[in-house]
């Protein structure tokens, strides 16, 4: 840090010093929905009511979003970032945020805030001094919650406490002290630009360098799920390209030569493959019904193998 920049490790967050980031590609109506339920929190600041201060990333071509942005959100910053790649928008809007920047919030182009959503991130954050604070994601599905989603179970990030948070985040509904950007200068892994896990990839790191999470219940989005996200074999899917990104995390951290890293991943790959067949056949004889974690270790550790194949799921790859 240069003499010539504060130190904002701790300082006191407001809404004047928090910037709130959003990528979007082609989900024009996602987020027209989302920058009206920004424009609902309105936060006392002296006399005046104020809104969130935000950041639009557009990484479509054509800059696709950039009128709806300017009718929805005048007060917007709007920024054309045409490389594709999910990484690479986020570090556009990282490098977006103004130097005396506090804290950034990463928000979904598909989600929905609450009024009360904004306060709450920056309270938590001031009383627990917390790197980076997380709050819940509910699921709205498009057709309507499936029956068999009871019994199956899903990942939601909604069954946390308030307080210390020992697990990795994701950017989708999440408080970082912007000195992580600056002094630290951490930035999203472009490698992940097409498979995803940038954002994973980032928090597992910031934990490695001694950041501390923090979970605010009470800082509650919804989230869109269309109906083709609602299905078991979407969510498997998922988990194979959840799979083969921990594959390239580990190659991407190693310390050991190509062939030995290899050998870790199908020994890992095996390992969990092999946990989640167990898993499965158990729940089989038993006759009780295989779940979502029972299905992820053996779907994860498929992922992992299926990497070394070189055909890596791109979830968020461009089509021709």
């Amino acid at each position: 840090m240069s003499p010539e920049q504060p130190d904002l490790s701790l300082q006191n967050l407001n809404p004047q010093n928090t910037w709130v980031l959003i990528c979007t590609y082609d989900r024009n109506d996602l987020l027209a929905d989302l920058l009206t339920s920004l424009r609902a929190v309105q936060m006392p600041v002296g006399s005046t009511l104020v809104h969130p201060h935000v950041i639009v990333v557009d990484n479509s071509e054509e800059a696709r979003a950039q009128t709806l942005v300017q009718q929805q959100y005048p007060d917007a910053v709007y920024l054309h970032e045409p490389t594709p790649g999910i990484a690479t928008a986020r570090n556009a809007s990282v490098r977006a945020a103004p130097a005396d920047a506090a804290a950034v919030i990463f928000i979904d182009d598909d989600e929905r805030v609450d009024p009360h959503w904004f306060t709450a991130l920056l309270d938590c954050a001031n009383s627990s001094g917390a790197d980076a604070v997380a709050g819940p994601v509910l699921p709205v599905f498009a057709a309507g919650e499936p029956e068999w989603l009871a019994a199956y179970g899903f990942v939601r990030r909604t069954d946390f406490s308030t307080g210390p948070h020992p697990r990795r985040l994701a950017t989708n509904n999440t408080l970082v002290r912007a000195h992580w950007f600056t002094a630290a200068d951490f930035r999203f892994d472009e490698g992940f630009n097409f498979t995803g896990g940038s954002d994973s990839d980032l928090f597992e790191r910031m934990m490695m360098a001694g950041a501390q999470y923090w979970w605010c219940a009470e800082a509650v989005v919804t989230e869109d799920v269309p109906a083709a996200r609602a299905s078991r074999e979407w969510l498997r899917r998922r988990a194979v390209r959840g799979g083969q990104v921990r594959a390239m995390k580990r190659r991407r951290r190693a310390h050991a030569g190509p062939a030995a890293v290899t050998v870790q991943i199908v020994a890992e790959g095996l390992a969990r493959a092999g946990y989640g067949s167990l898993r499965r056949a158990g729940k089989r004889l038993r006759r009780l019904p295989v779940t979502y974690t029972d299905d992820y270790y053996l779907c994860e550790g498929a992922g992992m193998l299926l990497s070394l194949t070189g055909r890596s799921r791109h979830e968020y790859a461009r089509s021709a």
